[in-house]
């Protein structure tokens, strides 16, 4: 069924500012009983995705235009969907009364817009009339009842089959071991050079072994992520770690800091670490490829920057703040994410089963 809505999709689609397009903007693609459903509400549903993919892939990529073709069937298929379900709300003699939608409106407008003017200006943006926003508030709310009566509220999920779960997908929940870090983080500019960093770093660095607490460095100095909590950048698993920040780690205690060490990128984006001893001097680098692979190691006792084979743009110290040993997170810590996830593949079962029920005794074309 997905592959005729995606055919249809295709169909639709040339390129997204093609000018055959116009043609479809106000066109029908479906009927599902009495309701059509337009090319127009079909972009409507899709346009997020449109500019979330452009952003990503670039407008006249071969990956826009196959993201933006999935996108157009799935909102089809929903839209098929919901008008089923609407459909069914009515044929049923069911009736929402009004006073529901209006004290839905008002939370909306209170939540969202903060008044009736905001709102208004709002919808006129957006070319809606109110009674048009009033129809999909009442759409919205019928099919949020018809979903929670014959999906959500038909679905439990008991603790035998959470346990089940649990000692089938037990190698999902294993941890290798753990680090949690804080870093200092400074970085080289044209402004500011990667020797004169590295001598500000250095000075950093001696306030540390002389007993400045290294969070309070970090919260001071530190111009990467976490500078408001000292530096913390949480916990890792070190199999998880960058090469080169792995490689440090490993060779840390808890609580125990390292030296100074800079990052160099070189035009393929592999990088080197460089380790520096207690005078500024450049003594090691570990070459890593851009898919953490180690690749080489060399020796340097040089001053400066300079001749290196990358030039550092950011310098480093980290703190081992606490460590795990590997581990499996036990049933305790785990039920929760456990019963969320059964629940969900629960849900979209009794849902498809739903939906066919409909399809089966309605009347469905596209064009």
């Amino acid at each position: 069924m997905k592959r005729l809505f995606l055919i249809l999709a295709v169909a639709l689609t040339a390129g997204v500012r093609a000018p055959a397009q116009m043609e479809y903007r106000n066109g029908i693609v479906a009927i599902a009983n009495e309701s059509i459903i337009t090319y127009q509400e079909v972009e409507m549903v899709v346009l997020p995705t449109m500019q979330s993919a452009a952003q990503t892939f670039g407008p006249n990529s071969e990956q826009f235009r196959m993201r933006v073709n999935e996108a157009r069937a799935d909102a089809l298929q929903q839209l098929v969907e919901r008008q089923l379900v609407l459909a069914d709300f009515k044929s049923g003699g069911r009736v929402l009364p009004e006073s529901i939608i209006d004290e839905r409106i008002k939370e909306i407008t209170r939540e969202r817009y903060g008044d009736r003017v905001t709102l208004t200006k709002s919808l006129q943006a957006e070319g809606l009339t109110f009674e048009a926003f009033r129809q999909r508030t009442r759409d919205n709310i019928i099919y949020d009842v018809m979903d929670s009566h014959n999906v959500r509220a038909a679905v439990l999920v008991s603790p035998a089959k959470i346990e089940r779960f649990y000692q089938t997908n037990v190698v999902r929940f294993k941890l290798a071991d753990q680090v949690k870090l804080r870093m200092i983080v400074l970085r080289a500019t044209p402004g500011n050079p990667p020797d004169d960093v590295c001598g500000v770093a250095l000075g950093i660095l001696r306030k540390i072994d002389e007993g400045a607490p290294f969070a309070e460095m970090a919260s001071v100095y530190t111009e990467g992520s976490g500078k408001k909590d000292g530096g913390d950048w949480g916990w890792f698993e070190q199999d998880k770690l960058s090469g080169g920040f792995a490689n440090i780690a490993l060779s840390l205690q808890k609580g125990q800091h390292s030296g100074l060490f800079s990052q160099g990128r070189e035009a393929d984006d592999s990088y080197w670490i460089y380790r520096y001893d207690p005078a500024g001097r450049v003594i090691s680098g570990r070459k890593y490829s851009a898919r953490e692979a180690f690749l080489e190691e060399r020796k340097f006792d040089q001053a400066g920057h300079d001749n290196l084979p990358a030039r550092p743009g950011e310098f480093y110290l980290m703190l081992v703040d606490d460590k795990k040993e590997a581990h499996t997170k036990p049933l305790t810590e785990v039920r929760d994410e456990i019963e969320r996830e059964l629940l969900g593949q629960e849900r979209a079962r009794l849902r498809r089963q739903w939906v066919e029920r409909l399809k089966s005794k309605s009347f469905v074309r596209y064009f």
